[in-house]
């Protein structure tokens, strides 16, 4: 996902798509909830370069991003990680979104990076909640938030096949080599992580309330401040199956253009 600072046309996402966000955004939901991702955080990621599918891309920044919800006028601050790779979300732009617990959006392996958020990230942030994980593992440093976020890419876009394979991997050019410090723990968390599940993150499921175009899907963990949690589960949830646009995350940025964290 790119976390970019000016608007783009999204007329690269598939059509099919546009629908089932309109039949969301019409369905009469309880409560009309936007997000703003309002920033990210330095201190729990960093710049890479990956390699996205056979070229090298530097990710202006990979790791914790900062989101403002608001819900009927009351406005609650969360951390998330981006699901998507190759969809765009602007720092500072209004989105529609609607919240998911990870069971409701099948074949994306979302279970499995709710125990990782639950596990490496909820506990540096509400010591109330406990972590099977010792300390070290948590997501403290940069080259740990990054490593999450590496982890989550291959294991909701490549099936967890493996940090050198797929449409995004580990970058060994020369120069422009993914920094083994990030490597090293985005494959000690799919390792962590491997075969196990957890329901307890919320997917924020993200659209342009007026062109209704797929924005980036977030994930991040629960809080307990009374603020928004997801609807009861549909019979159709909205799913995001996006290929758009071939840049990432929550902010990638190619050499020579505006600013936008592809993550």
């Amino acid at each position: 996902m790119r976390l970019r600072m000016q608007r783009k046309t999204y007329s690269s996402f598939p059509k099919v798509v546009l629908p089932v966000l309109a039949l969301a955004a019409s369905a009469g939901l309880a409560h009309a909830t936007t997000i703003s991702a309002s920033g990210v955080d330095w201190t729990r990621g960093e710049s890479i370069w990956i390699d996205e599918y056979g070229t090298p891309q530097q990710a202006y920044f990979a790791g914790v991003i900062f989101i403002t919800l608001d819900q009927d006028g009351q406005q609650f601050d969360r951390d998330t990680l981006c699901v998507d790779l190759f969809t765009d979300i602007y720092l500072g732009n209004t989105y529609a979104t609607q919240l998911f617990q990870p069971s409701q959006i099948p074949g994306r392996d979302l279970e499995q990076v709710s125990w990782l958020v639950d596990n490496a990230l909820l506990p540096t942030q509400d010591n109330q909640y406990s972590s099977v994980l010792p300390q070290s593992d948590w997501v403290t440093t940069p080259a740990q938030g990054a490593g999450i976020q590496l982890a989550i890419w291959d294991i909701t876009s490549n099936n967890g096949d493996g940090l050198f394979a797929g449409s995004v991997q580990a970058s060994t050019v020369p120069g422009e080599e993914t920094d083994p410090a990030v490597v090293a723990w985005a494959e000690t968390y799919e390792a962590l992580s491997a075969g196990k599940r957890s329901d307890m993150a919320y997917v924020y499921q993200n659209w342009d309330p007026g062109s209704l175009a797929p924005a980036q899907m977030l994930e991040g963990p629960l809080f307990t401040d009374a603020g928004p949690k997801p609807d009861p589960p549909a019979p159709e949830p909205v799913t995001c199956g996006l290929v758009g646009a071939a840049l990432v995350g929550l902010g990638l940025v190619r050499r020579g253009r505006p600013k936008a964290v592809r993550h």
